[in-house]
């Protein structure tokens, strides 16, 4: 598989809105497997780091890396990402979708034997328990609380204390237990869909998750979801303030730093002054 097979599969799997480019670079690197340059549009694999001890090419890693980028690609022409920070919740959802379609079209296989089947039901299985778990436990924290109010004691002693429960646990797990959340959902997802407030984001981020939907395309949907109310003008300055107040706090802390420098050369021009006295 070369690069024209590469840039074909990754065109099959999703038509950009803007154009890219993609080069081997006959390299094997022990830093990256890849990278992307958005100024160019550019997608550079490391295509040495996918042979094995044989020379034989591993075409399913070598795809990921590949969607991994081209996801970048999106995230930076399709999304408007700015700055350096490039790993968000928004660029994980855009690499799982991708990993759908190329899985859905035969294009990612990755190899799943038996052994890896089998631990990966368990654990899908036991963070599910842990999500009904969740639910329990809230269901006791309320009635602690009622027998609490009703014994005249406080509620927030005994959680803290007794039950050596955090209370921000506590009133999460109170919120899972009030809330008509799906059966057979992860832990993380159940916890990110009881944090939602806006009940139309919590239904499509629901039926995202009884659609098998991974934890970020699951958050993608609630932030991304018909009633939201930021339009895109609002969502770039909101991008813009967010990049001002770093700077700012960035500009605050190099004047501290710079006044404790001062403060130390005064310092050492003292003492110097002093011995030579």
């Amino acid at each position: 598989m070369n690069q024209d097979d590469v840039y074909q599969k990754l065109e099959e799997i999703y038509k950009c809105k803007k154009s890219f480019t993609l080069i081997f670079s006959g390299k094997k690197s022990k830093v990256k497997n890849g990278f992307y340059r958005p100024g160019t549009f550019e997608i550079t694999i490391n295509n040495k780091n996918f042979l094995d001890q044989e020379n034989q090419l591993n075409e399913s890693l070598l795809m990921y890396t590949a969607m991994h980028e081209l996801a970048h690609h999106i995230q930076f022409t399709e999304h408007g990402q700015k700055g350096t920070r490039c790993h968000t919740q928004l660029f994980y959802a855009i690499m799982d979708m991708l990993a759908d379609k190329a899985e859905e079209k035969g294009i990612y296989k990755p190899v799943i034997d038996g052994e890896l089947e089998e631990l990966l039901t368990e654990a899908e299985v036991l963070s599910n328990k842990i999500a009904r778990l969740q639910i329990d436990l809230g269901k006791v924290l309320g009635k602690i609380e009622t027998a609490c109010f009703k014994k005249g004691v406080r509620y927030e002693d005994m959680i803290k204390r007794k039950a050596l429960i955090c209370m921000d646990t506590a009133k999460k797990y109170s919120r899972m237990a009030c809330l008509d959340l799906p059966k057979d959902i992860s832990a993380d997802i159940q916890e990110a869909i009881a944090s939602e407030r806006d009940n139309d984001k919590r239904r499509a981020m629901t039926a995202a998750a009884q659609a098998g939907k991974s934890f970020a395309q699951v958050k993608h949907v609630g932030t991304s979801s018909s009633s939201t109310k930021n339009n895109k003008g609002e969502s770039e300055m909101e991008n813009l303030l967010h990049e001002k107040k770093r700077l700012e706090n960035t500009i605050n802390n190099l004047q501290q730093r710079l006044k404790e420098v001062i403060k130390q050369i005064n310092k050492m021009d003292y003492y110097c002054h002093a011995q030579r006295k």
